[in-house]
């Protein structure tokens, strides 16, 4: 609580004195996690005709402790220190002063873009780049020579994907690692979308050895982002829901179906329901509370059909059911 606070009142008192700042600076916080730093870089109104896809304005990223130059654990730890550090990236420097206490900080930054970066970047065909551009650039650690690896395996990232490749750091290493797990080839955009699904080679290897290899790169992205994880397919078999199709297990999981809700109905007496009525039972709003409630009325073992045409109909003010049993 006494970190929360000491979050709370220096972002406070940051803005207060970010209000006049000048277009490269903005306000962090931190927060330590065992030997990583969780960073917030927040700024103000964005002026810049070149906004771009990156952020706005407010940017989040983990990084090592180690890639802090000037900022140790020790800082961090203590019960209150002023600390001055720095994060040297090709596209330039992140110049950070403020207060840190208990594996929590905040206060100001400003960035320096880096010259040799824009030149780099201008001689591979990439113009025009914002300083929120740079500055996403320089948080996600992004180099040209990404572009030039990317180009030499048959890529040619568009300036918009660019900041993509950035910010979901789409690397060689990455797109071999997919490769190797059986999605050669993939487009950039299949390869964003495995990013932010956090399909990896372990990720790929359970679904696979759980029936579910061989899918389109886009099929498995989709699963992936939507939350389908391989503990969720294993959780709903445990429930006795097998043989599932993928877009049964993406309607279980958008329905938030657990297996702990399942073993509710069951306790019911509504022990052999599918997974299209457990979908539908979730849209509906027929909870194991509602089928109580219906049960004290009189309404007991009710087939699943009618409890989702008694919903469907708003019959719960004629059944007396005033209550919200969503």
């Amino acid at each position: 609580m006494k970190s929360l606070l000491f979050i709370v009142l220096a972002i406070a008192v940051c803005f207060s004195a970010y209000a006049a700042s000048e277009p490269r600076s903005g306000v962090w916080t931190a927060e330590l996690q065992a030997d990583r730093v969780q960073m917030t870089l927040f700024r103000g109104s964005q002026t810049s005709e070149h906004r771009g896809m990156g952020w706005n304005n407010i940017m989040g990223f983990d990084e090592p402790l180690a890639h802090f130059a000037g900022l140790s654990k020790n800082d961090l730890q203590s019960s209150a220190a002023n600390v001055q550090f720095e994060l040297r990236r090709p596209a330039g420097v992140i110049a950070f002063e403020g207060r840190v206490a208990n594996g929590t900080g905040a206060g100001h930054f400003h960035f320096t873009p880096s010259e040799s970066f824009v030149h780099d970047m201008d001689a591979l065909g990439y113009i025009g780049f914002s300083d929120d551009q740079l500055l996403v650039f320089a948080a996600h650690d992004f180099s040209p020579q990404t572009i030039r690896d990317l180009r030499d395996m048959g890529y040619q990232p568009t300036q918009r994907e660019v900041e993509e490749i950035a910010i979901f750091r789409i690397t060689p290493d990455f797109l071999r690692e997919m490769a190797k797990a059986g999605y050669a080839n993939l487009t950039l955009r299949e390869a964003v979308n495995f990013r932010v699904g956090r399909v990896d080679a372990a990720y790929i290897t359970q679904m696979r050895e759980l029936g579910y290899g061989n899918l389109p790169a886009r099929q498995l992205a989709d699963l992936a982002v939507i939350g389908v994880t391989p503990a969720f397919v294993r959780e709903m078999r445990a429930a006795g829901l097998t043989d599932l199709t993928t877009h049964q297990l993406t309607d279980l999981k958008v329905g938030n179906v657990s297996a702990k809700r399942i073993e509710e109905y069951r306790k019911l007496g509504y022990d052999k329901l599918t997974a299209r009525q457990l979908t539908d039972m979730k849209v509906f709003g027929v909870t194991p509370d509602y089928i109580r409630k219906l049960a004290e009325k009189g309404y007991k073992n009710v087939p699943v059909d009618k409890l989702l045409k008694l919903r469907e109909m708003g019959a719960d003010k004629i059944l007396g059911l005033t209550a919200d049993h969503r």
